[in-house]
């Protein structure tokens, strides 16, 4: 029941999560403000929603995380819902932040109760339901946006807030759920930034930012190459979906080949695909077979690595996991901004090529961490 509720409220808060971006132009026009104005309601939600989740996690390790798990998704379908309904933009800069919190504290506390919840030869299987609901709903957040928007417009999205007040309610009703020992201090804290748990995370940032970067210049490289809005969109969805499904996938078998395995597999192959996504004509119909196998691929590691922490980590499930999940991407969010001068300055492939050299210390970093006691118990 918890990992199912869990799941439901991922999938619901990474729907709203995804509502500013398809927004801004017509935010931009309901402040009468311009482009990079509009652009710091991103910046405030990205920084607070995901470098804050290990801050979030050591927070929920000390209290009842049903709580914060039911409050997260609370504070970002309030802040997302009332998009239209602020008169100042410097109001909803603040609501925004605290959505972002809310968003921390919620994937911190959703994901360490599910690793904790789930059976343990399971525990793969189900951290993989969780994220991959997570993805399902970051995939229809800009459909639902947009259609809300043109139905009831912008003051309209809040009607859409109790897809997550509903299932915050009915987790709040289960008993709470606290840890039992001791808490977990600032020493226990810093433990987390060193050793295996260091190396999944400088492996999870590695390849988040060389795919980060990859997906978020596909745009650019196919308009260059004269391709249709179409066919780009196409291949995002598939890239996204394809995601979504290596993300359920990863974790599952984790559990029956081991998790260093399934992590280092993936990597092996993550080099020679990305290559084959860079050279592989994108105008031939196969490149999209191949785009979809590269980004199951590449996302099958995100919760094997989520769970080989909390396993390696057992009391401190909540802050290894907001390690694990966005404070990963929100790190390796922080360097696209340079990179994207860099690929206007030499050109996509020459920057690409660059950066798909971080996959081999990636990979080398799986390698290096040992198999968690609890698989080998």
């Amino acid at each position: 029941m918890l990992p199912l509720l869990l799941a439901w409220l991922h999938a619901v808060n990474d729907l709203f999560s995804n509502f500013l971006t398809p927004l801004l132009p017509k935010l931009m026009a309901h402040f009468g403000v311009g482009l990079g104005t509009v652009g710091l309601l991103v910046s405030v939600y990205s920084l607070t929603g995901s470098l804050f989740q290990p801050l979030a996690g050591l927070v929920a390790d000390r209290m009842d995380r049903r709580v914060l798990a039911a409050l997260g998704p609370i504070l970002v379908a309030l802040g997302m819902g009332s998009l239209g309904l602020w008169p100042r933009f410097e109001v909803l800069l603040l609501v925004l932040g605290l959505a972002g919190l809310g968003s921390a504290l919620f994937h911190a506390s959703g994901a360490s109760l599910v690793g904790e919840y789930a059976p343990r030869d399971r525990k793969g299987f189900w951290l993989s339901f969780f994220g991959s609901a997570g993805y399902l709903g970051l995939s229809l957040g800009p459909l639902v946006a947009l259609f809300a928007v043109g139905a009831w417009g912008l003051e309209g999205l809040f009607w859409l807030t109790p897809l997550a007040l509903l299932p915050a309610l009915f987790l709040l009703r289960l008993p709470p759920v606290r840890r039992q020992g001791r808490p977990a201090g600032l020493g226990d804290f810093l433990r987390v930034f060193r050793g295996d748990v260091a190396r999944l995370w400088g492996m999870a940032t590695l390849r988040s930012l060389v795919f980060m970067s990859f997906s978020t210049t596909l745009p650019y490289w196919f308009a260059q190459r004269g391709l249709s809005d179409a066919y780009t969109a196409l291949s995002l969805s598939l890239y996204s979906f394809s995601a979504t499904l290596g993300a359920f996938l990863g974790g599952t078998l984790s559990d029956r080949w081991g998790r260093r395995a399934v992590l280092v597999g993936t990597l092996s192959f993550g080099l020679p695909l990305y290559l084959g996504l860079l050279f592989f004509p994108p105008e031939n119909p196969l490149y999209l077979l191949l785009l979809a196998l590269t980004g199951a691929l590449m996302n099958a590691g995100i919760p094997v690595a989520v769970v080989m922490a909390q396993e390696l980590e057992p009391t401190q499930t909540a802050t290894v996991s907001g390690l694990l999940m966005g404070f990963t991407w929100g790190f390796a969010g922080l360097f696209y901004a340079p990179i994207g001068h860099l690929v206007e300055a030499f050109g996509v492939l020459p920057v690409l090529l660059a950066l798909g050299v971080l996959l081999l210390p990636a990979w080398a970093l799986a390698r290096a961490v040992r198999e968690p006691r609890a698989r080998e118990a």
